[in-house]
This record gives structure tokens, C-alpha cells and sequence, in this order.
């Protein structure tokens, strides 16, 4: 239970990190692209909009600790992941204005949402990509550890 508790604290951790990480890198984006005045929505609001940073952090990085689990499938796991994230996210971002709503738009605010969840599925394929990469190093690397452990003992 303890180590169960140390993970999810570790993976909550980690999801704020990754929400502070995307917020400055939305904030220098803004700089870049229209100057200060681009940024002054945020700075003026910088609390809420910190804090709505760190939350989609949680819920995007931080529920990511259900693929360590053996239990539901992969598939489930997924659904959860996205599920969370985008029903954290784009509440989040239509409340602080990270993306426009318009009520009278019913259109584009479909289209907002699908662009969102394109973006979701993007970050978690790179992820997963990356992952997956990593697995088969450290599976390859063990592998020649146990050829070299064979070699040693015969």
C-alpha cells in the first residue's frame, strides 16, 4: 500500500511538472507571437491560470499511473487516460480561455473539441512511442546481460 501511495504521489508529481512545463512554454509562445499584449491576459490572471495548468497536469499526467496496473485492459486504461484528461482539460481551457467558446457557434466549438483530442492522442502516442522505445533498449540490454551471465557460467 505504501508503494502504491509513493507512485501515485509520483505520477501526480509528475503530471504538475508537465503542466508547469506546457504553461510556460504556451506563455513564451504568446511573447513571441504578439509581445506582451499577447501575454496580458495571463499575467493578469496568473494564479487561476497556474493553478488550471497544474490540474491538467494532474488529470493528463497524473492518471497515467493506470497503466501500471495490471487490471482494466489496455484498451480501458486508454479510454480512462482520455477520458479524464480531456473531461479535465477541456472544461479548463474553454473556463480560462485557453480556447474560445461560443455558444452560438455550436460548430466550433465541435471542431475545438476535435482539434483538442487530435492534440491529446498526439502527446500520447509520442509518449507512448517513446516508451515503447525504451522498453525494447532495456529489453535488449537485459538480453545481453543474460548471453554474457550464460557465456560466463558455461
Amino acid at each position: 500500500m505504501k508503494q502504491m501511495v509513493k507512485l501515485v504521489i509520483k505520477y501526480i508529481l509528475y503530471g504538475i511538472s508537465w503542466g508547469c512545463t506546457c504553461f510556460v512554454i504556451m506563455c513564451l509562445s504568446f511573447l513571441i507571437g504578439g509581445g506582451e499584449n499577447a501575454l496580458m491576459p495571463i499575467v493578469k490572471d496568473f494564479a487561476r491560470q497556474s493553478v488550471g495548468a497544474m490540474l491538467v497536469g494532474i488529470a493528463c499526467g497524473g492518471t497515467a499511473v493506470i497503466y501500471q496496473f495490471n487490471r482494466p485492459s489496455e484498451f480501458a486504461k486508454v479510454i480512462i487516460h482520455f477520458c479524464v484528461g480531456m473531461g479535465i482539460f477541456y472544461p479548463t481551457a474553454v473556463y480560462l480561455g485557453w480556447i474560445p467558446f461560443y455558444s452560438d457557434r455550436p460548430l466550433y466549438t465541435v471542431f475545438q473539441f476535435l482539434f483538442s483530442c487530435g492534440i491529446f492522442m498526439a502527446i500520447w502516442f509520442c509518449f507512448y512511442m517513446f516508451n515503447r522505445n525504451e522498453a525494447k533498449r532495456i529489453n535488449e540490454r537485459l538480453r545481453e546481460l543474460e548471453r554474457d551471465n550464460a557465456v560466463n557460467k558455461g
